[in-house]
């Protein structure tokens, strides 16, 4: 066997270890976002609202809004997560891949929108348009590559219905 040519195994291999690393950043950052970022406001909502204080939603809704893009990226690592789980199983070049690399640059395309929006009401500046323009291309680069993966799929079938 061609020693440049990847091993099967080997590639699943590295597919389940990519899924385990995405599971425990997810685990992380979530806790991370709760702890830093989630507890008091929940904590004040309950309490507001256990309360009957009008202002209670609002006021959560004023500390939830400047987390919208890091629980977008959550969602997007999640996503990576399911998708490397789903390689690992051997499903490398079918359509619910190339769907699961769409969806992941979807995830991350939403992330740097909002970033910038949520930059621009809260800030009235784009600090980070730099970072956030960097994330929304690789998302259009995942779009890309789901669009690649997808044809090589429909490639793959028809070789399989010659053969």
């Amino acid at each position: 066997m061609n020693s440049i040519a990847p091993n099967p195994r080997h590639l699943r291999e590295d597919f389940a270890s990519l899924s385990r690393l995405l599971t425990f950043l997810f685990a992380i950052a979530a806790l991370s976002l709760f702890a830093e970022g989630l507890y008091r406001p929940l904590k004040r909502l309950g309490a507001g609202l256990y309360n009957q204080d009008p202002g209670a939603l609002y006021s959560f809704h004023d500390t939830l809004m400047p987390l919208l893009p890091a629980l977008l990226l959550l969602a997007a690592l999640w996503q990576g997560r399911g998708l490397f789980q789903q390689m690992a199983d051997g499903d490398v070049l079918s359509v619910a891949t190339a769907t699961g690399v769409r969806h992941t640059g979807e995830w991350i395309i939403a992330a740097a929108v909002a970033g910038l929006v949520v930059g621009e009401v809260i800030a009235g500046a784009r600090a980070g348009w730099a970072l956030l323009a960097g994330l929304a291309a690789i998302g259009l680069a995942l779009r890309s590559l789901a669009g690649v993966i997808a044809h090589a799929a429909a490639v793959q079938a028809d070789l399989d219905q010659i053969v």
